[in-house]
């Protein structure tokens, strides 16, 4: 891990260093592609005023403090960024992981087949139902719907006499669906 210091009105020696390196090694356990950090020390009056960057492939971090200690400056420095990089590392598996989310589902039963067995050609119809259509206002057919497990009710509506589909939508809302003729 390489390390580039700036310091402005202050001397750093190496014991501050090797603290730096320490604490820094923290923010190495979020991240393999770290490709530059960068301690930047000055000192205003009476207080050190420490400036921490870590950049990487897909992130980058910063923080700033102030304190009395140069010690006890670099460890609230060190403390900022380890959130930040909490908060960087979730929205980036966050991010990647969105795509490739499989929801498991406890009561059914899952056969694995192999690739060159899947079928090819027009799709086939594997069950047929028919369900009564019952003419019902659009506030009505939601309590329905919010009654039963259905993931959708077709019903006629009351006030226009058309035929309609409530359903429930991944977000938990409900959309309606009015054809027309």
């Amino acid at each position: 891990m390489r390390v580039d210091y700036i310091a402005r009105k202050v001397t750093l020696d190496n014991s501050f260093r090797q603290l730096a390196e320490k604490k820094l090694a923290k923010i190495t356990k979020y991240f393999n592609d770290i490709l530059d950090m960068r301690v930047e020390v000055s000192q205003e009056r009476h207080l050190y005023v420490v400036d921490l960057s870590v950049k990487g492939k897909d992130f980058d971090i910063k923080s700033t403090t102030q304190h009395k200690e140069l010690s006890a400056a670099i460890q609230e420095g060190v403390d900022k960024l380890e959130i930040q990089a909490r908060r960087a590392k979730a929205r980036l598996k966050d991010h990647k992981g969105r795509g490739s989310e499989v929801r498991m589902v406890q009561d059914w039963e899952v056969e694995v087949i192999e690739q060159d067995s899947s079928r090819t050609g027009p799709p086939e119809i594997v069950e047929r139902s028919s369900i009564p259509i019952k003419p019902m206002s659009v506030e009505d057919a939601i309590l329905q719907l919010e009654k039963s497990s259905d993931k959708f009710l077709v019903f006629r509506n009351a006030s226009s006499e058309r035929i309609n589909v409530l359903y429930r939508r991944n977000d938990d809302q409900l959309g309606l669906i009015t054809p027309e003729l």
